[in-house]
């Protein structure tokens, strides 16, 4: 594996967990310091960061993890939903009776789990669906999503009811009625955008 992709996973698990809080600064010369890595594998480490929506550029202040506000957050749940919506009306054509079974026990986990795991399940719930729409740039967009989102659920989380019901996510997808399953998911996602923008401005004024 090489220096930057090395890089890469470890920046990213900081900002993820909370250690890099959104609006920190990355200086190059520091990080590449700290990492004990080059230049040019610190560059390509934040290009990848940067395609992953982790960090972003300003001209004259360099590479700052990615400050969360409202545009964002609307701007993540619009693409969550069109996603997932078209994953899911895949999924129900192409879903085996294997596939579904894996994802109804997830679902099971997910409501007897604890808050930070439910998450962990949450998400691979979801990325379990994209993989049944046997469509790999769904796939790849919702992974990519998805790393943005474990940033952004370090204001959007504490204040959400959770879990959601995903059983009926699961039914609809074995039927294979993929209108209610395209409804039902894009109520699903509404919800979290609801909840989650409330839970942000709550954050803010707290």
């Amino acid at each position: 594996m090489s220096q930057s992709v090395i890089l890469f996973e470890k920046i990213r698990d900081e900002i993820i967990v909370g250690d890099l809080p959104p609006g920190t600064r990355l200086p190059q010369q520091r990080i590449a310091d700290r990492y004990e890595v080059s230049k040019v594998a610190t560059v390509a480490a934040f290009s990848r960061l940067e395609c992953a929506g982790l960090v972003e550029y300003t001209i004259g202040e360099g590479v700052r993890v990615r400050t969360i506000n409202r545009e964002m957050l609307e701007g993540e749940y619009t693409l969550r939903e069109a996603i997932e919506a078209q994953a899911i009306r895949d999924a129900c054509q192409h879903a085996s009776d294997r596939e579904i079974a894996e994802l109804r026990r997830m679902s099971e986990q997910m409501e007897a789990a604890q808050e930070q795991a439910a998450i962990r399940i949450d998400q691979q719930f979801h990325l379990k669906i994209a993989k049944m729409s046997r469509c790999q740039r769904l796939v790849k967009a919702l992974n990519l999503l998805q790393l943005l989102q474990m940033l952004v659920s370090q204001v959007t989380v504490a204040n959400q009811d959770w879990p959601f019901a995903h059983s009926k996510l699961v039914d609809l997808i074995e039927k294979g009625d993929a209108d209610a399953a395209e409804a039902e998911m894009r109520w699903h996602i509404q919800t979290a955008r609801k909840n989650g923008i409330r839970a942000f401005l709550e954050s803010r004024s707290a």
